[in-house]
């Protein structure tokens, strides 16, 4: 293509209107649909490591009551295991509950406010 051809639809295309016409909070609209997936994303990443950590203590923790006494940890483990359903409930609960404080309300409330 030839550059005064190209002149020519450059020329043309400044002068007539585009045919489609965006709203006027078009780019508000797609920075908070961009601001709220990535925080979304970083909630769940925190949520993610929120739990990592409190597992990693919790096994660190079982591994000194082991080391120190093997006993009361076999009472634990057998307090557990007559209880598991419980005591499954319970954990899920507690994650429940980490989750929604963590990721869900934070997603509610950047939908609700209005910017």
């Amino acid at each position: 293509m030839n550059h005064e051809k190209l002149d020519q639809i450059i020329e043309k295309s400044f002068k007539t209107e585009p045919e489609y016409h965006l709203p006027v909070h078009f780019a508000q609209m797609t920075t908070s649909v961009i601001i709220r997936k990535t925080q979304w994303l970083a909630d769940l990443y925190e949520y993610l490591y929120l739990t990592i950590v409190a597992v990693i203590l919790l096994g660190m923790a079982t591994a000194i009551y082991y080391l120190v006494n093997k006993e009361f940890l076999l009472q634990i483990v057998t307090f557990i295991s007559r209880n598991t359903i419980p005591f499954a409930m319970m954990v899920m609960m507690l994650n429940f509950i980490l989750f929604a404080d963590r990721v869900l309300l934070r997603l509610l409330f950047s939908r609700w406010k209005r910017t």
